[in-house]
């Protein structure tokens, strides 16, 4: 059951074996504080808003990513003014899903969601599937105690995403951000004219990546 105990259909069922969210507080103590990756901060606040863009796979729904982001659909809704219906979203597109971008422990920005596992699960899965490769399998078992081969059923873990809330230096026009999982067949010239921002721009926000490598995050100005 959801949440909501409303029960999955059944192509969800299908394609995540039974993933579900959960806000129980048990087994708490084998969740791992978030890491600190040096003695220098490198984030002193975060920002109130930040999206997420969820590819759709076939079978999903917005009731599913409302629970695993702990998200009203309205709100969602929001930030989606192409969806015309909750009931009408369609396998391989976007949506953005809101969300608050934290400085987590003064090293990074990012927010730490908790998911439930189910019988079968991986870090790999959950990263790659049910969160749609918002984050990567190295992420979640960095702030989890559970090893890869030793994660027990029904058991809240830490899923963390990174997120962004601009860099002045670059631009102070853009205070929102989605985080954007690449994947094959986006390149640089594509994402610019999905945004309608400049390439050049957007190269700036993201110096390090390669927005042609078709896997990896970058970090889009998005529009409120």
């Amino acid at each position: 059951m959801t949440p909501n105990n409303q029960e999955l259909p059944e192509p969800i069922l299908q394609h995540l074996d039974n993933y579900q969210f959960t806000k129980d507080t048990e087994m708490r103590t084998n969740i791992r504080p978030p890491i600190r990756f040096g003695k220098t901060d490198f984030c002193r606040k975060g920002c109130d808003l930040a999206l997420a863009s969820y590819y759709i796979w076939e079978g999903s729904n917005l009731t599913y990513i409302s629970n695993i982001f702990d998200q009203n659909i309205q709100e969602i809704l929001q930030f989606n003014p192409q969806v015309s219906s909750q009931d009408n979203i369609r396998s391989g597109t976007r949506i953005n899903v809101p969300f608050s971008c934290e400085c987590l422990n003064g090293d990074f920005l990012g927010h730490t969601f908790e998911y439930k596992t189910q019988s079968g699960d991986t870090y790999a899965k959950v990263a790659g599937l049910a969160f749609a490769n918002l984050t990567t399998q190295y992420w979640i078992q960095r702030v989890n105690n559970y090893e890869p081969t030793q994660i027990p059923d029904f058991a809240p873990i830490n899923v963390t995403i990174n997120c962004s809330c601009g860099d002045r230096h670059v631009s102070k026009d853009y205070g929102l951000f989605t985080t954007y999982p690449l994947r094959p067949g986006d390149d640089l010239a594509s994402l610019a004219n999905e945004s309608e921002l400049p390439a050049d721009l957007l190269q700036r926000f993201n110096p390090q990546s390669d927005f042609g490598a078709g896997s990896g995050i970058v970090f889009l100005p998005a529009k409120g």
